[in-house]
């Protein structure tokens, strides 16, 4: 009988230890997952619209990615998410940034503001609204086409667990502001793409975005951020960016041949599409003449102010209705407007042509 007690007494504070042991366990992974499980809870979604909000509170270790060099390839960028952001979760994720259509252009506004404006035209897609708050750099807001991210029409970041290919947006942005009202929309080229190769930082189009709006507070910051990186453009495309700040100065990068080139307006005013704005010693295709035709004209008439309300209005004049499936299937047109307010820094937003419906946002 005694020897029984024994046991029971061995077998209870065996199992104290075990327990204690997945007390400590779980403290453990909480501590080390905590960042990446607050981002998750706080994904708020506005399914009927296809907007989804991220709160974005753990550190994406942007300094760490270029001090290692950089990444070239989204391979490389997907890679690093999984290591720094996902802790190393065995999460399959491939993230792919297809051709993009897209108009910008930025204005004054009559109250001596300034704005800044895009169509982010492409594929059917939700889209999510991503709010970043690095320790070291500046609190901003951006948007993010969720099919990069490997989200479907039927596979969304509605459920919890299926948000985790959510937590590499930070990664994605395609336009956004931050604190300072420093705001870039990126538009695709359809040249060769940029692969700039020297001793400098790598990063890829959406990195660079991320890096802008993390560091810049004026578009002349913003140009020499970009001056001290390797381009290599995602999806073997070519892109330009399209730059602006609460002082009214606007910009727009752009790469011929591995040389970044700046294209700086002359006037009140300086509009963005598919094509180059300077001349370049090779034949492309070029797209979007219309639509930055349309919106040169109507910002001359204007004498380039708008309003924000007449900025959306211009901003729906040239978006793209949704045409024929081309061979693949894929249905274009222009899948959400921002209206971006430089001079009190917020982010005015209406999804897949709804311009009667609008949600407003705060860096």
């Amino acid at each position: 009988m005694e020897e029984k007690t024994k046991k029971t007494s061995k077998g209870k504070r065996a199992a104290a230890v075990i327990c204690a042991l997945l007390f400590i366990a779980l403290l453990f992974a909480a501590f080390v997952f905590r960042g990446l499980i607050w981002s998750l809870f706080t994904v708020k979604s506005d399914a009927e619209n296809g907007i989804y909000v991220i709160d974005f509170r753990d550190d994406y270790k942007l300094d760490e990615l270029l001090e290692q060099g950089g990444v070239k390839t989204q391979d490389e960028l997907a890679k690093y998410i999984i290591k720094v952001l996902l802790k190393g979760l065995p999460v399959p994720i491939a993230y792919e940034v297809p051709e993009l259509g897209c108009s910008t252009f930025n204005a004054s506004t009559p109250t001596d503001g300034y704005v800044f404006s895009r169509n982010f035209d492409n594929q059917v897609t939700d889209l999510a609204v991503v709010k970043t708050a690095p320790k070291d750099g500046y609190r901003s807001v951006s948007v993010v086409d969720l099919s990069f991210l490997g989200y479907t029409e039927t596979f969304t970041p509605e459920k919890l667990f299926d948000r985790v290919l959510a937590m590499g947006a930070p990664y994605f942005p395609m336009d956004g502001i931050n604190e300072k009202g420093f705001a870039v929309g990126v538009l695709q080229i359809m040249a060769p793409p940029t692969d700039q190769n020297t001793d400098k930082p790598d990063v890829d189009t959406t990195v660079a975005i991320r890096m802008l709006l993390d560091r810049a507070a004026t578009v002349d910051e913003a140009i020499e951020l970009l001056s001290g990186v390797d381009m290599h453009a995602s999806a073997g495309g070519c892109f330009h960016f399209h730059l602006s700040d609460a002082s009214g100065n606007s910009a727009v990068v752009s790469y011929s041949e591995n040389e970044m080139i700046i294209t700086r307006k002359t006037g009140s005013f300086i509009c963005a599409t598919n094509f180059y704005l300077h001349s370049v010693p090779f034949e492309y295709d070029v797209q979007g003449k219309d639509r930055y035709d349309k919106l040169t004209e109507t910002l001359t008439q204007k004498n380039g102010v708008l309003s924000l309300e007449e900025a959306r209005d211009l901003l729906q004049s040239v978006s793209i209705i949704s045409t024929e499936p081309d061979e693949v299937g894929r249905v274009y047109s222009t899948q959400w407007s921002s209206v971006y307010d430089l001079t009190n820094p917020s982010l005015t937003l209406s999804p897949d042509r709804h311009y009667d419906k609008v949600f407003t946002f705060a860096p």
